[in-house]
């Protein structure tokens, strides 16, 4: 399965020999999934070590439903991916199900578990020195977008998120017989939008 990773077009042109098996997407899903629900728990329970009384309770139990609810949109998220990649790579007359290319995206997020890991470790350290104390939600989101692991995450975050692009390229050939342009339009529009939005958070930040 890793082999996706350095060579995706042989891996994929494999996998479209055989029958489709999603135990392997689902696991890659699930465990990013388990990852970014662990990373919000940590970031609720860091907030609470900064309230007194019922607040501190009311964030408690906001952190557990959070982290059910990450994990739900983290395969939500998988199945919009997908369908986002489909729905434009029909404007290139793509012939290949919804079924493959919704098995053959999972395997692009694998990066992203790396991503989750590091992100934690950033995350966590960046919320547990941020001055709870300040009042204006405006000056308390410039000052943790521009806190240097904040940064540092978001840095790596582009990073993973081109080589998770550079796999789904190979995957939208495959699972829907493009060509290599066409799969790099179908990738790169949404994928492009993204990268933009997150640049502009971190040009803002620093401005």
């Amino acid at each position: 399965m890793l082999e996706v990773l350095t060579n995706p077009g042989e891996f994929f042109e494999n996998k479209m020999k055989q029958e489709a098996d999603f135990k392997p997407p689902i696991m890659i899903v699930g465990i990013m999934a388990i990852i970014s629900a662990i990373s919000a728990y940590i970031i609720a329970n860091t907030i609470v070590g900064s309230l007194q009384g019922d607040a501190a309770t009311f964030v408690q139990i906001g952190a557990i439903i959070g982290a059910i609810f990450v994990i739900i949109v983290v395969f939500i998220m998988w199945v919009i991916y997908g369908g986002i990649f489909y729905l434009i790579s029909m404007i290139f007359s793509g012939q290949g199900n919804f079924k493959r290319v919704l098995e053959f995206v999972a395997y692009g997020f694998l990066p992203s578990i790396l991503g989750s890991l590091i992100s934690l470790i950033l995350t966590s350290r960046a919320y547990s020195s941020l001055d709870f104390s300040i009042t204006d939600p405006t000056i308390l989101e410039k000052t943790l977008l521009s806190d240097p692991y904040i940064m540092a995450s978001s840095i790596i975050g582009i990073i993973l998120t081109l080589w998770s692009a550079n796999i789904w390229v190979f995957a939208m050939m495959h699972s829907r017989n493009l060509t290599v342009k066409n799969a790099i339009i179908t990738v790169g529009i949404p994928i492009g939008l993204y990268l933009i939005y997150t640049v502009y958070n971190l040009y803002h930040a620093l401005s």
